[in-house]
């Protein structure tokens, strides 16, 4: 099966936000479609990374919902036999056999293991490369993508720890386009940030900076 292209990505992106949005969730992208969407051409996104911003809801609850609501959803069981959750999947509408892993997370401190903050609906952001869908702020964005690479450096797991070379080229891209964009913590689209996730998100940022020390001046620029 041929690897999917970003133009496909968006389109499981758009069916499963309207969904969502149909349902009465508000809902946004995070994860690799999103910084694309931003500008990062480091890598093309393979799938679909969704929060939703209710914390009242369980993901296994809301992939039944979005299954049942469309047929052109499905749910397939993990390889983990261990594992009590399922993938939902996004199947095209075409004579070939393609479909796109679609991943959905809440958003909330003690809602996931990721902790992601709930944005304001008011600072959901709507890009010219993809007007239609929602994606999470610029700078919660990159910290949660300097957060996905913290996580696989410090991992047991090896197979982890080689895809951290990859992360980082995603951080170093997302940190330059926030600077070009002007973007600062004090920023009134970028203040909604609760204490909690920023005081994280810094020892990440002296941990990268340690790794990296030219991007420094990046995060001095944007707050951090």
């Amino acid at each position: 099966m041929s690897p999917l292209n970003p133009e496909e990505v968006k389109q499981a992106a758009g069916a499963v936000v309207s969904v969502l949005v149909g349902e009465g969730y508000s809902c946004c992208l995070f994860g690799s479609l999103a910084c694309h969407i931003f500008g990062m051409e480091n890598r093309d996104p393979k799938d679909v990374d969704l929060i939703v911003l209710s914390s009242n809801d369980n993901v296994e609850d809301l992939k039944r919902l979005i299954v049942n609501s469309s047929s052109e959803f499905f749910l397939r069981n993990s390889r983990n036999p261990d594992a009590t959750h399922r993938i939902l999947y996004y199947r095209f509408p075409t004579y070939r056999p393609k479909v796109c892993k679609i991943d959905i997370l809440i958003a909330g401190k003690k809602c996931s293991p990721l902790q992601i903050p709930q944005p304001p609906e008011t600072w959901i952001a709507y890009e010219r490369r993809a007007e239609e869908l929602p994606v999470m702020p610029l700078l919660a964005l990159l910290a949660l993508k300097l957060q996905g690479w913290h996580d696989k450096i410090t991992s047991p797991i090896e197979y982890k720890q080689r895809k951290a070379e990859q992360d980082a080229g995603d951080v170093d891209q997302m940190l330059q386009i926030a600077v070009k964009r002007h973007r600062h913590l004090r920023n009134k689209r970028e203040k909604w940030m609760p204490t909690w996730f920023k005081k994280k998100i810094k020892k990440f940022v002296d941990k990268y900076e340690y790794d990296f020390p030219e991007s420094g001046g990046y995060w001095r620029k944007l707050g951090f």
